[in-house]
């Protein structure tokens, strides 16, 4: 029996259109930092991270401008606020539409949004302002 320690998840990876367009929003709307990019004849990618032990945001773009369909087979990327209302306005700001209304489950609130390009992600808070982690 291998007594290695598994693989660590470390990364979601969304294909993006206008990848500089998407930068922004992620750095505008939830305080990301564009930490490192990979340049290829046909693709480039941008390494988006938050705070340390944070999983990174890949943002992938094809530079043949190939269309892209979001498609329906995924979930959203999650979000844990601490301010799900502050939050929720600077995604909105940074040019995210809401999805539906803001949730209350149990002791947390949870709202849905899209990018501009249309990935969806859910932004929980649980209890009070300052709470979560």
């Amino acid at each position: 029996m291998n007594t290695t320690d598994p693989a660590r998840f470390t990364f979601v990876k969304l294909t993006v259109a206008d990848i500089d367009a998407a930068t922004a929003f992620f750095e505008q709307g939830f305080g990301l930092t564009h930490a490192d990019t990979v340049d290829t004849p046909t693709f480039r990618e941008h390494m988006m991270t938050g705070a340390k032990g944070a999983t990174t945001i890949v943002l992938f773009h094809w530079k043949d401008g190939r269309a892209i369909d979001t498609g329906n087979g995924y979930g959203p990327v999650g979000m844990v606020s601490r301010d799900l209302d502050a939050d929720l306005a600077r995604a909105i700001a940074a040019g995210a539409k809401q999805k539906g209304e803001t949730v209350q489950f149990g002791p947390a609130r949870i709202a849905f949004v899209h990018t501009p390009e249309g990935h969806e992600i859910e932004i929980m808070q649980v209890g009070a302002p300052g709470a979560a982690a």
